[in-house]
């Protein structure tokens, strides 16, 4: 009889966290939080920021005056991330399911699991510091009076 009791109270103690769980999602309190839609932007990586601000640079080109050789480097260093971005992130991947395969074996060899994993975050380690680098090289690209003009053109899309 006492178990049954136990067990009967954990289930409603997992049933009511559940609950209140999907309640705070439902009231934004969940993965973008109070924020809303500002609160993602936030939350995205470096290749997702380097992306849009070279979108943006350049569907707002006109706004800030941008010469075609700009134009022709924007869109170039976006196309470079892009393909740069897919093959680390393919070797990442690669590198997770040698990592899972190493894992599913009888006799699990620590060593080499435990190099395979430093391999892999030593690859995400170089895409950041990759990703740094080219959104420094975005940025260059413009001149100090068009940063001040995306400056007020992003606080223009933001209102």
């Amino acid at each position: 009889m006492n178990k049954r009791l136990v067990v009967a109270l954990l289930i409603a103690v997992f049933a009511f966290s559940g609950a209140a769980i999907v309640h705070a999602e439902k009231d934004g309190m969940g993965k973008m939080g109070k924020m809303g839609k500002m609160g993602k932007m936030g939350k995205m990586g470096m290749d997702d920021k380097i992306l849009k601000k070279a979108y943006f640079f350049l569907k707002n080109s006109k706004e800030l005056g941008l010469s075609d050789e700009q134009i022709v480097k924007i869109k170039a260093l976006k196309v470079g991330v892009k393909k740069e971005l897919i093959q680390q992130n393919a070797d990442i991947e690669i590198l997770g399911i040698d990592i899972r395969t190493a894992m599913y074996t009888d006799s699990i060899d620590t060593d080499a699991v435990n190099k395979l994993i430093s391999k892999k975050y030593d690859l995400k380690k170089a895409k950041a510091q990759y990703l740094v680098t080219k959104y420094v090289e975005l940025k260059s690209i413009l001149t100090a009076e068009q940063k001040t003009k995306l400056k007020d053109l992003w606080k223009q899309c933001k209102a």
